[in-house]
C-alpha cells in the first residue's frame, strides 16, 4: 500500500512540475526567444510600397524590374510583364529580414558565405533613384532551411529563413510572367479542338450540358471537359522560346493543331501548337507574339480526342424471358 501511495504522489508531483514549467516559466525566456523579441529589421526604413525599381545582379548578368502604371515589368526583357507573385515574395522577404542571428562580421569570410560578388546582389530603389535596400543573398545554411544575407553597407552576415537564392534569382526561368491564359472556366460556352486527325466541336446547351457536335453528335464527358478547362484556363508556360524572325521555324505560321475556348462575353482564347523539340512543343496565343514552350504531356491534357471527350453510352438492356 505504501508503495502505491508513493507512486501516486510521484505522478502528481510530475504533473504539477510540468504545469509550472508550461505556465509559470520559472527559468525565464530562452536566449533565442529574447533575440526574437528584441530583433530589429535589417532595413528599418524599408517600405515595399515605395519600391519602383529592382536590380538583380547574378552570374555577371543584371536583370532590371520596373513598376510602371502599377504593374511590374522586366525592363531588361523588352518590358515583358513580370512575375507579380515572385516580385511580391521578394519584397516580403526583404521586409521580414531581421538581425536575429548574426554569424559573422569578418569581411574575409564573405566569400565563404557567398555574400559577396559570388552570391546574388539586389538593389531595391525608390523614387528619384533613392536606395531603399541593398543586400547580398548567399548560400543556404547546412540545414538547407535558411540562407545567409548581408546588407551591402555592412560586414555583418545574418541567417534568414528560406532558400533565398531562388527567390532573388530566377535563373533560366527568368522574371517573366509565365501566364499564358487566365480566365474563368465557368463562362466557357464552346470548345474547338483541331488536330491533323480530326476536328472536335463541343457546345454548352441551354440546360448547361456539354454536347459534342463534331465529329459525331453525342453527349460529352463532363469530367473530361472540366479537367481540360481547368488546365486551359490556368495555363502557365514551362519555358519561353528564343526570339526568331519567322514563326515558320516553330511551325506556327500555319499550325496544324489548335484549341480555342469561346467565352460568354464573346471573346475567344485560342492556342496554336507548333513543332516538338526536346520534349517540348512550341505554342502561341492567337492574339500575342510571344512563343512559349510546353511539355508534350501538358499539351496532351489540352488536345484531347473525341473518343475521350464523348460520354460513354449506357449498356443496352437485354430483356430475358
Amino acid at each position: 500500500m505504501k508503495t502505491k501511495q508513493i507512486l501516486v504522489f510521484g505522478a502528481i508531483f510530475v504533473v504539477l512540475a510540468i504545469i509550472i514549467l508550461l505556465f509559470e516559466n520559472p527559468f525565464g525566456q530562452s536566449e533565442y526567444e529574447k533575440k526574437i523579441e528584441t530583433a530589429m529589421p535589417l532595413f528599418p526604413n524599408f517600405d515595399e510600397n515605395h519600391v519602383v525599381k529592382i536590380e538583380i545582379i547574378a552570374t555577371d548578368e543584371t536583370t532590371t524590374l520596373s513598376k510602371q502604371n502599377g504593374n511590374w515589368v522586366v525592363v531588361s526583357m523588352d518590358n515583358y510583364p513580370a512575375d507579380s507573385e515572385g516580385v511580391a515574395e521578394l519584397l516580403s522577404k526583404v521586409t521580414e529580414f531581421k538581425n536575429t542571428q548574426r554569424v559573422s562580421n569578418n569581411p574575409e569570410k564573405q566569400a565563404e558565405f557567398e555574400v559577396d560578388s559570388t552570391g546574388v546582389e539586389a538593389k531595391l530603389i525608390g523614387a528619384n533613384g533613392k536606395m531603399l535596400a541593398h543586400l547580398f543573398v548567399g548560400k543556404t545554411t547546412p540545414g538547407f532551411l535558411s540562407s545567409y544575407v548581408r546588407p551591402a553597407d555592412s560586414n555583418d552576415v545574418y541567417v534568414a529563413q528560406g532558400y533565398l537564392q531562388s527567390v532573388f534569382d530566377k535563373g533560366t526561368r527568368t522574371w517573366k510572367d509565365r501566364t499564358i491564359f487566365s480566365f474563368n472556366k465557368g463562362i466557357v460556352t464552346q470548345l474547338n479542338i483541331i488536330s491533323p486527325e480530326e476536328t472536335v466541336e463541343l457546345r454548352l446547351d441551354a440546360e448547361g450540358t456539354w454536347q459534342m457536335i463534331k465529329p459525331v453528335v453525342a453527349v460529352a464527358n463532363t469530367t473530361e471537359i472540366d479537367a481540360l478547362l481547368t488546365t486551359f484556363s490556368e495555363l502557365d508556360t514551362d519555358d519561353f522560346a528564343e526570339a526568331r524572325d519567322e514563326l515558320g521555324e516553330y511551325e506556327l505560321d500555319a499550325p496544324q493543331s489548335t484549341i480555342s475556348a469561346v467565352l460568354n462575353d464573346g471573346t475567344t482564347a485560342t492556342l496554336h501548337v507548333g513543332k516538338e523539340e526536346e520534349g517540348k512543343l512550341y505554342v502561341k496565343r492567337d492574339d500575342k507574339d510571344t512563343v512559349f514552350r510546353l511539355f508534350t504531356s501538358n499539351v496532351d491534357r489540352l488536345m484531347k480526342k473525341s473518343d475521350t471527350l464523348k460520354a460513354e453510352e449506357p449498356p443496352v438492356e437485354v430483356e430475358t424471358e
